[in-house]
């Protein structure tokens, strides 16, 4: 259902978004390349219409773009961009990834398919490598048809638990900063390889 609304909302999910970055998330990505060789190679899993690896890109990461809906990957496209379809639950990543990013996708996964990205994303980046991702902080799961008037599914989390799965995973937190947005609150979180 929230890819189904992402198909049909792409365009409204732009608009809304107006081309901004906001500040943290901004020093969230300077941050991660600072830890990345230049020229790294980064798996952008979600990306939307694509401004975070515009942002990326003008840092001199090489981002594969992609995303699960469909409307998303034709965007980019029609901007320009080489993308492809991706869905983290179905397909095989590919790598090693120097740099993997999830910036507000898995929040839209349950806990047991949460468990089995971060485990898959474990797999595919290079030993060396980081994994950022950023969640919704919060507890419980909801639908709801807040900013695009169409159902989405969200999951939140808790530091403490979001630590233990990331453990189990065999990943070892490098930073989990907690993010007040306009809305709702975040979880912005890097991971190595433990």
């Amino acid at each position: 259902m929230t890819l189904r609304t992402y198909e049909a909302a792409a365009e409204d999910y732009r608009r809304e978004r107006r081309n901004e970055i906001p500040p943290p998330l901004r020093a969230l990505l300077e941050r991660i390349v600072a830890r990345v060789a230049s020229g790294a190679r980064c798996l952008e899993i979600g990306s939307g219409p694509g401004l975070e690896a515009d942002f990326l890109e003008g840092l001199g990461v090489r981002v594969t773009r992609t995303d699960a809906a469909s409307a998303f990957v034709r965007m980019m496209r029609d901007a320009g961009h080489d993308a492809r379809r991706l869905d983290i639950r179905t397909d095989d990543l590919g790598g090693p990834w120097d740099l993997v990013l999830a910036n507000a996708v898995l929040l839209h996964l349950s806990r047991t398919e949460f468990a089995a990205a971060v485990r898959k994303v474990h797999e595919a980046l290079a030993s060396d490598g980081c994994f950022a991702l950023t969640l919704k902080e919060g507890d419980g799961e909801e639908w709801h048809t807040r900013k695009l008037g169409l159902p989405r599914h969200f999951t939140y989390w808790r530091e403490p638990r979001l630590r233990a799965e990331l453990d189990a995973a065999g990943w070892r937190v490098e930073s989990l900063e907690h993010v007040a947005g306009l809305n709702d609150d975040w979880l912005y979180v890097v991971v190595r390889a433990a």
